[in-house]
């Protein structure tokens, strides 16, 4: 079982860990142009122009442009109001979210890696958390996606502490055998879950520490 003292860093996702989409945009935008529901999360992702922009190929900007290209395309010019909308919704943060950052940087190196396009950066100075990260690693920036073990080892060398002392936590288990094979170690983050039972299942903290205000 890994000891408190094992861990010196931890590696956060994004979305699906502290990070969550409603899909309020997306469905205000299908209704407002009439479009059918999934229309614009079957024009945006799965796609090559989603693929370059999460390694900065394109532009966030120039993945929405081809979405809103692909809807005007198949509904009769329809699609830019909607992709304006959905483009809009930020989503929410995970609850206790900054509390959980604060409390994990009093004992460990916390880093963020997110296969990205280039608008998280400003995504995090909207939620007031670019500067709760010690690193933040981004797809779009790096040039290469998860379960990559190149970025795996990539992180560790930037944030300096040896894969085996890292964790690191994902909501998708097929990214996680990237960061296995180069040493670090994994933890699941299933739908449902809350932050403080990352601590509480992984004893990283101390028992104490498996409550968040």
């Amino acid at each position: 079982m890994t000891r408190p003292e094992d861990t010196e860093a931890v590696l956060l996702d994004w979305d699906g860990v502290l990070h969550y989409w409603q899909g309020d945009g997306e469905r205000a935008g299908e209704q407002a142009e009439g479009l059918p529901a999934g229309a614009i999360a079957a024009a945006a992702y799965g796609t090559d122009a989603y693929e370059y922009a999460k390694l900065g190929i394109y532009t966030d900007a120039r993945w929405r442009e081809s979405v809103a290209e692909n809807l005007a395309q198949r509904f009769d010019s329809r699609g830019r109001e909607a992709v304006r909308m959905w483009s809009a919704d930020r989503g929410r943060l995970a609850d206790g979210a900054i509390e959980f950052l604060a409390q994990l940087r009093e004992r460990f190196v916390v880093a963020l890696l997110s296969d990205s396009t280039d608008i998280l950066v400003a995504d995090l100075e909207r939620f007031g958390l670019d500067a709760d990260f010690d690193h933040i690693f981004v797809s779009a920036h790096l040039g290469m996606t998860k379960p990559a073990p190149a970025l795996y080892r990539h992180a560790a060398t930037v944030i300096g502490v040896p894969p085996a002392k890292i964790l690191v936590v994902d909501d998708l288990p097929v990214n996680l055998p990237g960061a296995r094979s180069v040493g670090m170690r994994v933890a699941h983050f299933s739908a449902g879950s809350s932050l403080s039972s990352i601590v509480c299942e992984h004893p990283i903290q101390e028992e104490k520490s498996c409550s968040f205000g």
